[in-house]
Protein backbone atom coordinates (compact mmCIF):
# COMPACT_ATOMS: atom_id res chain seq x y z
CA UNK A 1 0.00 0.00 0.00
CA UNK A 2 2.85 2.38 0.82
CA UNK A 3 4.40 1.78 -2.63
CA UNK A 4 1.13 2.76 -4.33
CA UNK A 5 0.82 5.88 -2.21
CA UNK A 6 4.41 6.89 -2.95
CA UNK A 7 3.75 6.38 -6.67
CA UNK A 8 0.71 8.67 -6.48
CA UNK A 9 2.31 11.42 -4.40
CA UNK A 10 5.89 11.35 -5.58
CA UNK A 11 8.09 11.13 -8.65
CA UNK A 12 9.04 8.19 -10.84
CA UNK A 13 12.63 8.48 -9.68
CA UNK A 14 11.59 7.86 -6.08
CA UNK A 15 8.79 5.35 -6.60
CA UNK A 16 10.78 3.15 -9.00
CA UNK A 17 13.64 2.71 -6.50
CA UNK A 18 12.61 -0.10 -4.12
CA UNK A 19 15.42 0.63 -1.65
CA UNK A 20 14.50 4.31 -1.53
CA UNK A 21 10.81 3.50 -0.98
CA UNK A 22 11.77 1.15 1.87
CA UNK A 23 13.94 3.90 3.39
CA UNK A 24 11.09 6.42 3.10
CA UNK A 25 8.73 3.97 4.81
CA UNK A 26 11.16 3.65 7.69
CA UNK A 27 11.54 7.43 7.91
CA UNK A 28 7.77 8.03 7.88
CA UNK A 29 7.33 5.35 10.55
CA UNK A 30 9.91 7.20 12.65
CA UNK A 31 7.89 10.40 12.25
CA UNK A 32 4.65 8.66 13.20
CA UNK A 33 6.02 6.92 16.29
CA UNK A 34 8.06 9.91 17.45
CA UNK A 35 5.08 11.88 18.70
CA UNK A 36 4.13 10.80 22.19
CA UNK A 37 2.02 12.44 24.90
CA UNK A 38 5.22 13.51 26.63
CA UNK A 39 6.69 15.14 23.54
CA UNK A 40 3.43 17.01 22.95
CA UNK A 41 3.28 18.29 26.53
CA UNK A 42 6.98 19.16 26.69
CA UNK A 43 8.01 19.98 23.11
CA UNK A 44 11.04 22.04 24.13
CA UNK A 45 12.82 19.10 25.79
CA UNK A 46 15.16 17.20 23.46
CA UNK A 47 13.72 13.73 23.90
CA UNK A 48 15.43 11.01 21.83
CA UNK A 49 12.21 10.53 19.84
CA UNK A 50 12.17 14.24 18.93
CA UNK A 51 15.78 14.10 17.78
CA UNK A 52 14.97 11.03 15.67
CA UNK A 53 12.00 12.88 14.15
CA UNK A 54 14.23 15.84 13.33
CA UNK A 55 16.82 13.63 11.64
CA UNK A 56 14.12 11.70 9.74
CA UNK A 57 12.58 14.96 8.52
CA UNK A 58 15.99 16.16 7.35
CA UNK A 59 16.61 12.94 5.44
CA UNK A 60 13.17 13.07 3.78
CA UNK A 61 13.93 16.67 2.80
CA UNK A 62 17.24 15.61 1.26
CA UNK A 63 15.59 12.78 -0.70
CA UNK A 64 12.97 15.12 -2.14
CA UNK A 65 15.49 17.88 -2.97
CA UNK A 66 17.68 15.30 -4.68
CA UNK A 67 14.71 14.15 -6.80
CA UNK A 68 13.90 17.77 -7.68
CA UNK A 69 17.51 18.55 -8.62
CA UNK A 70 17.83 15.40 -10.72
CA UNK A 71 14.60 16.20 -12.57
CA UNK A 72 15.69 19.76 -13.26
CA UNK A 73 19.13 18.65 -14.49
CA UNK A 74 17.82 15.91 -16.75
CA UNK A 75 15.12 18.14 -18.28
CA UNK A 76 13.08 14.96 -18.84
CA UNK A 77 9.33 15.51 -18.69
CA UNK A 78 7.42 12.95 -16.63
CA UNK A 79 3.71 12.78 -16.00
CA UNK A 80 3.79 12.65 -12.19
CA UNK A 81 3.08 14.80 -9.14
CA UNK A 82 6.59 16.21 -8.96
CA UNK A 83 6.42 17.38 -12.57
CA UNK A 84 3.04 18.99 -11.96
CA UNK A 85 4.42 20.94 -8.99
CA UNK A 86 7.54 21.97 -10.88
CA UNK A 87 5.50 23.05 -13.92
CA UNK A 88 3.38 25.29 -11.72
CA UNK A 89 6.54 27.29 -10.96
CA UNK A 90 6.63 26.56 -7.24
CA UNK A 91 9.89 26.90 -5.39
CA UNK A 92 11.52 23.84 -3.86
CA UNK A 93 10.32 24.65 -0.35
CA UNK A 94 6.72 24.86 -1.56
CA UNK A 95 7.04 21.51 -3.31
CA UNK A 96 8.53 19.98 -0.17
CA UNK A 97 5.80 21.62 1.93
CA UNK A 98 3.15 19.98 -0.24
CA UNK A 99 4.90 16.66 0.26
CA UNK A 100 5.00 17.25 4.01
CA UNK A 101 1.28 18.06 4.13
CA UNK A 102 0.56 14.86 2.23
CA UNK A 103 2.31 12.79 4.93
CA UNK A 104 -0.95 11.87 6.71
CA UNK A 105 -2.09 10.25 3.46
CA UNK A 106 0.97 8.06 3.59
CA UNK A 107 0.16 7.06 7.15
CA UNK A 108 -3.34 5.81 6.32
CA UNK A 109 -2.38 4.44 2.93
CA UNK A 110 -4.72 6.55 0.78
Amino acid sequence: MFQTTIRCLSSHEISDDAALVARLKTLYDTLDTGTTPTTVLLPWLPFPSMIKKLLATKEIYEIIVNAINNREKSRVYRNDTLQMLLDSGDEKLVVIGVRRVSRPLLSVGC
